[in-house]
């Protein structure tokens, strides 16, 4: 079983005890950006209620991870359809690689 780590955080100027199986680094760096994104609202509209501006937060947050979650699935196909090309090219075989050299290091005396 995965042990989780206990990471207390600041996100809006509350703190938070989140357990995670993630490093305590990471657990920073996403409550870094999260409470980074709340205050950029805040900044824009300082009469929002906490909740209403978690909300808003969670709602920008989202709309990121979607447009990025879409470029990667475009990135993706176009990745895909380059694959076809050059299998269809046989450039993808092997053997009609490019040679690729190692040289390796060896420590001088």
């Amino acid at each position: 079983m995965v042990e989780k780590t206990k990471t207390v955080v600041r996100i809006g100027g509350r703190e938070y005890a989140i357990k995670s199986v993630e490093s305590e680094e990471y657990i920073h760096k996403v409550a870094i950006y999260v409470d980074k994104k709340m205050e950029e609202i805040r900044q824009r509209q300082p009469n929002l209620s906490t909740t209403m501006l978690a909300m808003l937060t969670a709602i920008n947050l989202a709309d990121e991870v979607i447009k990025l979650q879409q470029k990667v699935e475009k990135l993706q196909r176009e990745i895909s359809v380059l694959h076809s090309v050059l299998e269809e090219d046989g450039r993808n075989d092997i053997s009609n690689a490019s040679a690729v050299y190692d040289v390796s290091r060896r420590a001088r005396r």
